[in-house]
């Protein structure tokens, strides 16, 4: 395996993804290996409003409640509340777009896509909307209308970094590294602690064969996220190739150790297959 680029990314996008729990956020994190093993990841998630009810009868109850079925990864339960949410009230924005979530996360690209879909007809300068539906025509394969949808999220809301991180990764899986690093660049001054924002451009310096400046930005990332396995084997990798092996091995295994706790075991068992590629 060689470098992982953290989002969503654009050759091969998604083949496996994670919900995560930060700081009250749904962070759905989309993981994808191109044919040269860079991983991209991208950032699409809501923020739970209310704590649910038991028993819910409103569309704002059935809403929050859909919400934390999600982030205990009971996807078929939130699909259900969100939908409930929306029957009792159609131009519902958030459920269908926090549908929409959920339905990216099991693998219903164009489910996401006509959820994203409805949530612009009601409401058409939702940036979130765009910027996730872009997620899901970049995991489709459909990099222009991704970037295109990305673009409109950025035209709505100037300081949307994760769209900006999401653009680069999609320039990046073009062949557009310069772009891209402009994209990463500008989310990072939008997001100072963006640590998915560092790693990418780390991996689009390490394709311009900056190596130097790539393990300046894995640093950053791994500094602000000391649990970010993408990173460490990011690293890694940089640092057996500046022939630095036995300290890139040691932070190869770290992201292995990473995915083994938060039970990934795809992203686990190639971080192995790396390492015992070195050690041979």
């Amino acid at each position: 395996m060689k470098r992982w680029l953290f989002e969503q990314d654009r050759k091969a996008v998604s083949q496996a993804f994670a919900v995560a729990l930060l700081s009250g956020l749904i962070a759905t994190l989309t993981v994808s290996c191109s044919n040269d093993k860079d991983l991209l990841v991208t950032e699409i998630g809501v923020s739970p409003q209310t704590t649910p009810v038991a028993n819910p009868s409103t569309a704002k109850e059935f809403y929050a409640q859909g919400q934390y079925k999600h982030i205990q990864g009971d996807t078929q339960g939130a699909i259900a509340a969100y939908t409930q949410a929306i029957n009792l009230n159609s131009e519902f924005v958030a459920a269908y777009n926090s549908r929409g979530l959920v339905q990216f996360d099991t693998g219903d690209r164009q489910g996401a896509i006509a959820d994203y879909n409805e949530a612009l007809r009601i409401s058409p300068d939702n940036a979130q909307a765009y910027n996730n539906r872009g997620n899901a025509r970049a995991a489709q394969g459909d990099i222009n209308g991704a970037i295109n949808d990305y673009n409109q999220a950025i035209s709505l809301n100037r300081n949307y970094a994760e769209a900006y991180n999401n653009r680069g990764n999609a320039r990046a899986a073009q062949g557009d590294r310069n772009e891209a690093i402009t994209d990463y660049t500008e989310a990072i001054r939008l997001n100072p602690k963006y640590a998915v924002a560092y790693n990418n451009r780390g991996n689009a310096r390490a394709a311009q064969g900056d190596k130097e400046g790539a393990l300046s930005d894995y640093n950053e990332a791994i500094g602000i996220n000391p649990n970010f396995g993408a990173a460490y084997n990011n690293r890694g990798n940089t640092r057996v190739e500046l022939g630095d092996k036995d300290t890139g091995l040691a932070d190869l295994k770290r992201a292995a150790e990473i995915f083994q706790e938060q039970n990934n075991e795809q992203l686990y068992r190639q971080v192995m297959e790396n390492v015992k590629e070195f050690q041979d």
